[in-house]
């Protein structure tokens, strides 16, 4: 007896050739690979980055010293395409009590987790260096659109290379006065197949749908959904990292103070998920699916390793859980399609 997912699988791949969204076609200069950042720095960016450690700067003496207590892990990834993303939690995050949070727990879950993605520009020609990161979106629904960090790139004895990323004062006073930075350090491509490489690059959803069968044979396709659509993004990186920013369209109310109410971060928390990790292709199964390795996710304690069985049609990607059997018998699915983003546009960034 076949399994469901291969059933499943096999009447999907006739289902996805009517149903999957008309293909579209790449920028020219994205299939050129040509950069979308200005400055000639803008080249050095490119890759994901693992979060090494937070500094601040010691009043006293004015040296750079390790952030008391640090215990964080998070990446940073930029495209040549013009995108960035990035994912930054504390290690140590006390789990929820049930499925869905309490407005406390949303609150504690919030607490020194940074999330966005968007754009940069690389800006070399100033006296402090700086690269602009333009938010699309971010966990806090409030927060500034646009921020601006000075940068330093060094090669470490091992031949490692890192970044520093150093916010600009609030008041713009300039490099000298920062008070905190971020050091990170880039990781190496993989050795990926052909297959894995299909992935690489910013992906921004297009819509979900949900998918039933039964007895081998269709029997529903459709609940489209548009409620993240243009406001998600999936990122994979030639690093064979990945990372994961699924934001609601509506329902992001800015909070009323600096700090969320209890309530205000329970619907912050609820309209914005995500994680990042590690992803592992397994094209030579059937149907094929790739594993999403969770090294950190909005959710405490929730790592895991996500099955997602996918297909390419274009420019497009469909990525699906694994089946579930429903209470009538029938087979259910669900579907994130998602598009291949070319170069930003200069308007944009």
């Amino acid at each position: 007896m076949k399994s469901p997912t291969h059933v499943l699988g096999a009447v999907l791949g006739v289902a996805a050739i009517m149903l999957m969204p008309p293909m579209l076609g790449l920028d020219r200069a994205a299939a050129q690979g040509a950069p979308s950042a200005n400055g000639a720095d803008s080249a050095k960016f490119p890759g994901a980055y693992e979060l090494v450690t937070i500094e601040i700067k010691d009043p006293a003496t004015g040296r750079w010293i390790p952030t008391p207590g640090f215990n964080s892990n998070g990446y940073i990834i930029y495209a040549d395409t013009g995108h960035m993303g990035v994912h930054i939690q504390p290690k140590s995050r006390k789990r929820f009590g049930g499925t869905i949070p309490t407005n406390d727990e949303a609150l504690e879950a919030l607490r020194g987790y940074t999330a966005y993605f968007g754009s940069f520009t690389v800006k070399d020609n100033e006296k402090d260096r700086y690269v602009s990161h333009k938010r699309f979106g971010q966990i806090n629904p409030g927060g500034d659109v646009d921020v601006r960090r000075y940068y330093d790139f060094e090669t470490t004895p091992s031949g490692a290379t890192r970044l520093t990323l150093t916010p600009v004062p609030a008041d713009g006073s300039g490099k000298a006065n920062a008070r905190r930075r971020l050091v990170w350090q880039k990781m190496p491509d993989a050795p990926l197949s052909a297959e894995a490489r299909k992935f690489i690059g910013f992906w921004r959803l297009l819509y979900t749908d949900t998918y039933r069968a039964k007895d081998g044979k269709e029997v529903f396709h459709g609940d489209r959904s548009e409620t993240r659509s243009g406001t998600s993004y999936i990122i994979y990186a030639p690093s064979g990292h990945m990372m994961v920013h699924l934001m609601y369209k509506e329902g992001r109310t800015k909070y009323a103070g600096t700090q969320p109410t209890p309530e205000e971060a329970f619907m912050a928390y609820r309209t914005y998920n995500g994680y990042f990790g590690r992803f592992i292709t397994h094209e030579n199964q059937n149907p094929p699916f790739v594993y999403h390795s969770q090294q950190g996710t909005t959710a405490p304690g929730g790592y895991s390793e996500q099955k997602r069985f996918y297909q390419f049609t274009g420019n497009v990607l469909r990525l699906a859980p694994p089946v579930v059997l429903t209470d009538a018998g029938e087979l259910q699915q669900g579907h994130l399609y998602w598009e291949k983003q070319g170069p930003v546009n200069a308007g944009t960034r």
